[in-house]
């Protein structure tokens, strides 16, 4: 590609980015039933509580990434928090974009322009989304099973359920995760990864343990918005809340086609809360769960942007010790 068509394709590519985003949320807030919202009565300390945990899985998922990054050589990220953080946010918003890859893609082009390696964002990305799902499907699974009213639904939903993790922790096995990467690199005729930008065990089990502790804190967040909405909720109830909210986010991950996993999330969340409490009423959550969870996004996109308003120039990474973009 020339000088110039690149220069094109950096100014083109974030407008594309930008306008798709709109326009999928624009969709996806319209599909919103909003009569199911009428006449609730919020209980606005639990819904505080909720997005306060739920702003806080997502900053831990920017501390995850920075691990795998560091994990896989990449070198000058100190003092890059701030901007990072803002990348993460914004490349997060991408995932209501159709397509599993939009916000891995996100990640990988623009923290490249602040000269981290492009391989080893590309590599930290795709680890980061098994992991991500295989970690969530985990804890579901054990939570969900042990307890006794998941044996009411139908033996193939658990079978598939189990399926969808094992598949997971395979391809999450370090031969086989750079296997799967090699031959889609020969597919599109591109360079072969180095021996450094490959995840060793100690990555994979360490990024499983930081996204089951991730995942815990996002179904927490889960209760207590469901909470919210549905006082006589139970505290014994708060493990299969949580490992239902676990499994409906792991399946909206492996849904690529849905934007933000919509219908798909929504569907399992119904099918499963049912059974903890009267099928109307998981209608009424599965709606606030889906507004409350863009919003916390929204917020979240607002706060990893608030510092750079303040920042007098954007801090790049391309100092002498910063690795060049592969």
């Amino acid at each position: 590609m020339s000088p110039r068509m690149r220069a094109v394709a950096r100014r083109v590519i974030p407008i594309v980015f930008y306008v798709l985003l709109a326009l999928f949320l624009f969709l996806y807030v319209r599909s919103v039933d909003w009569g199911q919202l009428a006449g609730i009565k919020w209980n606005w300390w639990w819904v505080a509580v909720a997005t306060a945990i739920s702003l806080g899985f997502r900053y831990w998922g920017v501390g995850i990434w920075f691990y795998l990054l560091r994990r896989l050589g990449a070198t000058g990220l100190k003092g890059s928090g701030v901007t990072l953080t803002h990348v993460y946010a914004k490349s997060w918003m991408g995932r209501y974009i159709p397509g599993a890859a939009t916000w891995i893609i996100g990640k990988v082009y623009f923290a490249s322009k602040h000269g981290v390696s492009k391989a080893r964002l590309g590599v930290s990305g795709l680890l980061e989304g098994a992991l991500q799902i295989a970690a969530t499907l985990a804890l579901a699974l054990v939570l969900l099973l042990i307890d006794p009213r998941t044996h009411a639904l139908d033996p193939w939903i658990i079978v598939l359920m189990i399926v969808a993790f094992v598949g997971c922790a395979v391809c999450l096995i370090p031969r086989v995760f750079v296997f799967l990467i090699s031959t889609a690199l020969r597919i599109l005729r591109r360079k072969p990864l180095d021996d450094d930008v490959t995840p060793n065990l100690g990555t994979v089990l360490g990024g499983a343990g930081l996204y089951v502790a991730g995942a815990v804190l996002s179904g927490t967040a889960y209760y207590f918005i469901t909470l919210a909405v549905y006082p006589s909720l139970k505290l014994s109830d708060a493990t299969f809340v949580i490992g239902a909210a676990s499994m409906a986010s792991a399946i909206s991950m492996l849904a690529v086609f849905a934007p933000g996993g919509l219908g798909v999330r929504e569907g399992v969340q119904a099918l499963l809360l049912a059974l903890v409490m009267p099928g109307p009423i998981a209608l009424v959550v599965v709606v606030v769960t889906r507004v409350w969870s863009l919003a916390v996004d929204g917020l979240f996109l607002l706060c990893a942007s608030v510092p750079m308003w303040f920042r007098p120039k954007p801090d790049r990474l391309d100092e002498p010790t910063v690795e060049p973009a592969a």
